[in-house]
């Protein structure tokens, strides 16, 4: 017989029924119908709560029963029911986030526990409550009410005094100008219940000792500048880079130290400027140089005439172009921490970012293996959660180490855990563009994708990523200025973004454009790039290369010669630009499969 839930206050039961409706529903969810181990699991330990057998929900009985292992399971030598667990406490997390955010009732599993607990939405008590059998309440002793409304109320002054410093910290941008300090951009934040969760259910790789970090510049003007219309042109120059680069968050921190010679504790390069008038023109340099040993990295050099530079548009310009070259994804300051040893959280923000260039599945399997050991280390560092969820877009779309259980519903939960840790990311918004647009929320994606370009404008990777996803909507002609935009500022680019170029110039009848950019992709081997060279040779009625390249494109991908179009909506495409791609290696006489 199923037993009611004691209620917040202990008078307001919540009925079986109700608490079976709302598995019911959570069940239902696009995160549970696609994860039938966590559905077993869920519905196993709710009924035995509600029949009253909360005692025997352990591990071992779990296994068996929910799972079906055999008789001799060994809990201590398989820890399935330990890692199911964790990943049950992330999607109940994620539900109640999301599709769940109004359901009357919560389920939670609590940590250390498999038993569940049960509370109303509006409950003025604990967050959850733990079911309790009517013999277990009749025995509690008279005082217990009494200390668990003290303590319910303490705990929901203490939930509400959290509520109130999350909400307004994260309402906080930097204002246009100014750049984080290495405090404020490692100050930290508010830890999600499921990243606590996954950090609690998962051995950590070793111990915390410092909380990751980022690689931090520190720009400085070299010495006393005595002209003052020298000086403001340079300390206007100076804001504008600093603020460009800010925008960059995943890739680096930016100082400010003043006039200061030597950077401040902490910064890992420097970046110097250096004025001087000359006539009516001034001469710029700038140098960055490691701030451990003063190795030279990098320098250039440029002068203006000092007319020029009065309205401040041109010094602008010339601000925001400097820090794209430096602090762009495939950039500068990229280049040479590739080649660096870096600390554990740089490390594998890099090899993540490596492999969009490359999309090798050993690159793949590393730095997702780096940014799991990352994140139960350090849960809240919010840049690993957003490359966590652009390397499972590879996963799903590219089938690059598929790992158990549904990719979508792992790359929605990394894109929820970003954006909520740092909802003024604009890496973390392109993850969330990724997750949404991959489970056919194309609006949304959109959207998203147009608040990453907004909060950093500067960011190649961004508009390219963005111009993409417009180029598999066949809405090419949105595209093509953004993929074209992002080809003209990262000359280290990925391949990929001059293939999505080529298809945007071809799909919109830019021949010039389009016969530039096929020459560009003529070499490239990855499935995408062959893609786009078995439409550039039918362009040019080349049969010979056509046939070779659908060939090798086979032979790597067989399911695009199983079913071509399943290969290309499994890529994003949509169905439009699909028969618009198959049509166009049909024109030579290849029928589109």
């Amino acid at each position: 017989m199923a037993e009611d839930v004691a209620g917040p206050d202990g008078n307001e039961p919540i009925a079986a029924e109700q608490i079976r409706a709302q598995l019911d529903r959570v069940l239902a969810s696009d995160i549970f119908r696609s994860a039938p181990q966590l559905t077993a699991f869920l519905s196993y330990v709710v009924e035995q709560a509600l029949a009253g057998r909360a005692g025997e929900l352990k591990g071992y009985t779990i296994a068996v029963e929910a799972f079906g292992r055999s008789a001799d399971f060994d809990p201590q030598s398989d820890p399935i029911v330990r890692v199911e667990a964790g990943r049950l406490r992330k999607a109940l997390n994620l539900y109640f986030a999301a599709d769940g955010v109004r359901d009357p009732v919560r389920i939670a599993i609590p940590v250390g526990a498999y038993v569940p607990s049960f509370s109303w939405l509006a409950a003025s008590g604990p967050e959850s409550v733990a079911v309790l059998t009517n013999a277990e309440r009749a025995a509690m002793p008279v005082a217990a009410p009494v200390r668990l409304r003290f303590y319910a109320g303490a705990a929901a002054l203490l939930a509400a005094l959290i509520g109130l410093a999350t909400w307004h910290f994260s309402e906080i941008e930097p204002k246009a100008g100014a750049a984080l300090s290495r405090g404020e951009a490692l100050a930290p934040r508010p830890a999600l219940s499921v990243a606590r969760e996954q950090a609690a259910s998962e051995p950590a790789a070793e111990p915390v000792t410092v909380a990751a970090s980022l690689p931090v510049v520190a720009v400085v003007v070299a010495g006393d500048i005595a002209d003052p219309a020298i000086e403001d042109a340079t300390r206007l120059f100076m804001r504008h880079l600093v603020d460009t680069m800010a925008r960059f968050d995943d890739l680096l921190v930016v100082k400010t130290p003043g006039t200061a010679l030597r950077p401040e504790e902490g910064a890992d390069y420097v970046l110097t400027l250096n004025t001087a008038r000359a006539g009516d023109k001034v001469e710029g340099f700038v140098r960055l140089s490691t701030a451990k040993d003063g190795r030279i990295v990098w320098t250039t050099s440029g002068e203006r005439s000092l007319a020029a530079l009065g309205d401040g548009a041109e010094l602008r310009e010339m601000a925001q172009r400097l820090a794209i070259r430096l602090a762009q994804p495939y950039g500068i300051l990229h280049a040479d921490l590739r080649l660096a040893t870096l600390p554990p959280a740089t490390s594998c923000i890099y090899q993540a970012l490596n492999v969009r260039r490359h999309m090798r599945a050993e690159d793949h399997l590393a730095a997702r293996s780096c940014l799991d050991a990352l994140i139960a280390r350090d849960p809240e560092f919010h840049p690993a959660w957003s490359h966590l969820a652009l390397l499972t877009t590879d996963e799903y779309a590219s089938g690059l180490n598929v790992r158990s259980g549904s990719p979508l519903d792992r790359l929605l939960a990394a894109a929820v855990n970003a954006v909520r840790l740092a909802p003024v990311s604009a890496r973390a918004h392109q993850a969330m563009m990724e997750a949404q647009f991959l489970r056919g929320m194309t609006e949304e994606a959109l959207k998203s994708g147009r608040e990453a370009l907004a909060r950093n404008p500067y960011d190649p990777d961004i508009m390219a990523d963005l111009g993409a996803r417009y180029v598999q909507l066949d809405r090419a002609a949105e595209g093509l200025p953004l993929l074209e935009r992002a080809a003209a500022l990262s000359n280290g680019r990925p391949s990929w973004y001059d293939v999505y170029l080529f298809l945007a110039a071809h799909l919109t009848g830019a021949s010039k454009l389009a016969e530039t950019q096929g020459a560009l992709i003529k070499s490239d081997e990855t499935p995408l790039g062959l893609i786009g060279r078995a439409v550039a040779s039918a362009a040019t009625d080349d049969r010979v290369d056509l046939a070779e390249v659908l060939r090798v494109l086979g032979q790597a991908e067989p399911l695009f010669a199983l079913d071509s179009r399943l290969y290309l909506n499994r890529k994003g495409f949509s169905p439009a630009a699909s028969d618009r791609i198959l049509a166009a290696i049909g024109q030579v006489g290849l029928q589109p499969r």
